[in-house]
């Protein structure tokens, strides 16, 4: 079982690779560029990498903490 600290670390550098920049954990997503479409790919990347499901709850994620936790819930629930 992975700890949220190394969830954080995995959602952080990637979305500095995809950014640009290193986002803070309460930057929203749009904020910091992820739009309909980067949130595709967001979704895609982030299946292949941490090799899980993503679901339709991942609609309600708004923010980078957010998008943490919720990555951090699907690593443990599968």
């Amino acid at each position: 079982m992975e700890n949220i600290a190394e969830t954080q670390t995995q959602v952080i550098e990637y979305l500095t690779k995809v950014v640009g920049s290193r986002p803070h954990m309460d930057d929203s997503l749009a904020m910091i560029g992820i739009d309909s479409v980067a949130m595709a790919e967001l979704t895609f990347e982030l299946e292949k990498r941490c090799g899980i499901k993503i679901d339709d709850a991942i609609l309600d994620v708004e923010t980078v903490g957010q998008l943490v936790n919720y990555m951090h819930a699907r690593k443990n629930s599968s």
